[in-house]
């Protein structure tokens, strides 16, 4: 993680990114995140602003561990058109294992003034989700956290937890597997091996990342896709210097690509495909 790119993405540099995007393409959404806290941009409610300015949906995902002072009704005043809570349990002892360094405390405080927030703006995003990573270990604090989110009337759903990025998935479909990954992968509930074995039979030919998905990073450079890490190597160029048609040719090309289809990962990353799949599996067991 030393070579990737740090700091703030400055409006300035958004406003012309999101130019030059409408006129090369139909944008769906912009996630204002990718390997990165948004809450922690004190210029997030600008930032969002321009996005909307532009006519077009701005989006955010946050673990929500920010300070209880943080100005919940000004970022929903901005008009965010979704927003998602990451979390990995109910209890400090569970989520600490997920979210290393968190505080599901401050977490719940921070739902509740989110909450709060969204009532008296008086306004609704299309969607303010608790997303809840699901492990081996966390399994009984489900229910927990689903009834405290239905009480706030927060939408509540389930993911089973997944490796990342990309880069990781292969070295270990390769045997490159260090103490600390065959740790994590103990903790997984839909284990890695058994995922891969899935997609890997799929036959994947497209990938959905590459073709729908634009990611990038704080000083304007496209990256190779949102799942893939922000290594230099994995740095496509300037945005706003080449064309549409450029950067996807050279994402195309990229030494991750084919292993990464082999395997079968964009479907692995679809995670409402992959859990039908294992509830399908687990049923037959």
């Amino acid at each position: 993680m030393e070579d990737w790119p740090k700091g703030l993405m400055t409006p300035n540099l958004l406003d012309a990114i999101v130019t030059k995007a409408k006129s090369e393409f139909e944008i769906e959404c912009i996630g204002v995140f990718n390997w990165t806290e948004p809450l922690l941009h004190p210029g997030l409610y600008q930032l969002i602003e321009i996005i909307n300015n532009h006519g077009v949906s701005a989006a955010i995902s946050t673990n929500l561990n920010v300070k209880d002072s943080y100005d919940f009704e000004r970022l929903l005043g901005a008009r965010p058109a979704g927003m998602r809570v990451s979390l990995s349990g109910f209890s400090q002892a569970v989520y600490k294992r997920g979210h290393a360094g968190g505080d599901i405390e401050l977490v719940k405080r921070n739902l509740v003034s989110l909450a709060r927030a969204r009532d008296k703006v008086g306004i609704h995003p299309p969607s303010i989700e608790v997303f809840f990573h699901v492990y081996a270990y966390n399994v009984s604090e489900i229910e927990l956290m689903r009834a405290f989110c239905e009480n706030l009337e927060l939408t509540f759903s389930t993911v089973y937890a997944q490796i990342f990025p990309v880069e990781k998935i292969i070295k270990i479909s390769q045997g490159v597997v260090s103490e600390e990954d065959k740790t994590f992968l103990e903790t997984l509930a839909f284990p890695l091996d058994k995922a891969i074995g899935i997609t890997s039979r799929i036959g994947t030919k497209n990938c959905r990342w590459l073709d729908r998905v634009l990611a990038i990073n704080v000083i304007g450079d496209v990256m190779l896709c949102c799942a893939s890490s922000m290594d230099a190597v994995n740095t496509i160029g300037p945005f706003l210097e080449l064309s549409i048609d450029e950067i996807q040719a050279r994402r195309s090309r990229h030494q991750l690509c084919g292993p990464c289809l082999d395997l079968g990962i964009p479907d692995y990353f679809e995670s409402s495909a992959l859990t039908q799949a294992f509830d399908e599996m687990q049923k037959a067991l």
